[in-house]
C-alpha cells in the first residue's frame, strides 16, 4: 500500500525538482554573462530597436545586467528601472525554487506567484511606456 505521506501535492516529483534547480543556478549565470556580451563591440542587441529605431520595454537591459554585475545598482536602475523590478522578482522566485528544490517541497507560506509576474511586467511596460515619452 503506497504510503499517503508520499502523495502529497506539496512535494514534488524529481524532474520538477531538476527543473527548480536549473532555474536557480541559470539566470544568475545569464547576469554574470552580460559584461561579455557588451565585450564583443558594436552589436545591436535589440531587433526591435535596430528596426523600428524606438527602445523596447527590455532595452539597456544587457548593459543593466552588466552594472549589475559590477554591483552599481543606480546605473542598472537608470538603464532600466522596469527591468530592475523583474530582476528583484526573479531573484525572489529564484530563491523560492531554490528552496522547493532544495527540500523537495512546494513553497506555501511566501510563494510567488503569477500575479506577482503580471504585477512585475505591468511595471515594465509603465517604465517603458515612461521612456518612451521622455520621463524617463
Amino acid at each position: 500500500m503506497p504510503d499517503p505521506a508520499n502523495t502529497s501535492p506539496d512535494l514534488l516529483s524529481p524532474p520538477e525538482r531538476q527543473w527548480r534547480s536549473a532555474l536557480t543556478l541559470g539566470w544568475p549565470l545569464a547576469l554574470l554573462g552580460a559584461p561579455l556580451v557588451l565585450s564583443l563591440g558594436d552589436v545591436p542587441l535589440c531587433g526591435f530597436q535596430h528596426v523600428t529605431g524606438l527602445p523596447c520595454p527590455l532595452c539597456g537591459g544587457t548593459r543593466a545586467c552588466a552594472a549589475l554585475a559590477d554591483g552599481n545598482f543606480i546605473v542598472a536602475w537608470q538603464l532600466n528601472p522596469g527591468l530592475m523590478v523583474l530582476l528583484a522578482l526573479a531573484a525572489a522566485h529564484s530563491l523560492q525554487l531554490g528552496v522547493e528544490a532544495w527540500t523537495g517541497r512546494r513553497v506555501q507560506r511566501w510563494r510567488i506567484g503569477v500575479g506577482a509576474w503580471r504585477a512585475g511586467i505591468v511595471l515594465l511596460l509603465v517604465g517603458w511606456a515612461l521612456r518612451l515619452l521622455g520621463w524617463l
